[in-house]
């Protein structure tokens, strides 16, 4: 009975995993629009173009905000940054769909 539960666990754990996915490239347009962000990259792993489709995020938390300014410095600095998204039906979002971004983060 132990075993099963454990391995019950660690299944749902792989599922909501896998679920998650995410993107990475270089700012290619930014567009704040009311309370919300939208911005999209030169190039990433979905081959997403600059008129795909947005990725997007609210301007409702600090986190968010410090997001902004993250993506602003990434954009002038053309440098890369990585999107986590929430979980699709698919592993990429379908073109001309805007999509919303869990978090985002830059490597250094």
């Amino acid at each position: 009975m132990k075993k099963i539960s454990i391995a019950l666990l660690m299944l749902s754990l792989s599922i909501n995993a896998s679920a998650i996915s995410w993107v990475s490239g270089k700012v290619a347009r930014i567009y704040p629009t009311g309370n919300m962000i939208l911005f999209n990259l030169k190039s990433d792993q979905c081959g997403r173009g600059v008129d795909s489709g947005y990725y997007y995020f609210n301007l409702d938390s600090e986190s968010n905000k410090a997001s902004y300014a993250l993506i602003l410095a990434a954009a002038n600095t053309d440098k890369p940054i990585v999107v986590s998204l929430y979980a699709a039906e698919t592993a990429c979002p379908a073109s001309g769909v805007n999509v919303q971004i869990r978090y985002l983060y830059q490597d250094f």
